[in-house]
């Protein structure tokens, strides 16, 4: 009876250890298995931010281009020597390339779907999270600038330029793929001493001086966010399996 107890228990033992090693061996396999799935996802996700971002540097590098055109027309307008003669079309084209600035607009969907669903833990490497996670951080003070731009901008062309030339001869010239007109206003003409009267205007050089400065810091600020899109697109690829 003894041996025959032993013998049940030996048994009953081993069966519990079999199940329990299924168990484990279940487990393993399902932890495996989500694992995967989450690797498979964060691949995903990771293929949509490097498109966003390709996206993204595609659009500041256009606006980049439009932004450093308007810059350098109102640095030769205030480099302009007042003394020699010129053609007033010049002034207009050099006018109508300083007004033809440009606003980047990201491309934030990805980044703000994977942040609120909380996809973003997804991702294994610390590094690149922490560079997403600032990235809607790194547009304020771009947009700040912005605004004041363009504040500046609407409330001091009318009552300074305007007095003096007229908008339809500045607007000919803003010549550029995303402002595309079926019908452009023809040129107004207008005596050559208006033009006289506006180069020599302090006011007027203030007013042209500001908005370079203006101007300056949202480009300054585009090319912080160039390096930092491109930064973040070299370890979203660095991290995409090949």
């Amino acid at each position: 009876m003894e041996n025959k107890t032993s013998k049940y228990f030996k048994y009953a033992i081993g069966e519990i250890v079999l199940v329990v090693i299924g168990i484990l061996i279940a487990l393993q396999i399902n932890n495996w298995n989500s694992i995967q799935k989450d690797i498979a996802k964060e691949q995903q996700i990771l293929l949509s931010l490097q498109a966003e971002f390709k996206q993204n540097i595609e659009e500041l590098s256009f606006d980049h281009e439009v932004n450093m055109g308007s810059i350098n027309a109102v640095k030769t307008l205030l480099d302009l020597d007042k003394t020699t003669d010129f053609e007033t079309k010049t002034i207009d084209s050099l006018l109508g390339q300083a007004f033809n600035f440009a606003t980047f607009d990201a491309r934030l969907g990805v980044i703000n779907d994977i942040s609120s669903s909380g996809n973003l833990e997804l991702i294994r490497d610390a590094e690149l999270r922490y560079k997403l996670n600032q990235w809607t951080g790194e547009l304020a003070d771009y947009k700040e600038d912005v605004i004041i731009r363009r504040d500046y901008w609407i409330k001091h062309t009318p009552s300074v330029v305007h007095k003096f030339l007229p908008i339809r001869n500045q607007d000919v010239f803003m010549d550029r793929e995303d402002y595309a007109r079926a019908i452009v206003i023809k040129p107004m003409e207008v005596p050559k001493s208006n033009y006289v009267a506006f180069l020599s205007s302090i006011e007027v050089d203030s007013f042209l001086f500001d908005y370079y400065m203006n101007q300056s810091f949202v480009s300054t600020n585009e090319k912080a966010i160039m390096t930092f899109l491109k930064e973040t697109l070299s370890l979203i690829e660095k991290n995409i399996d090949k």
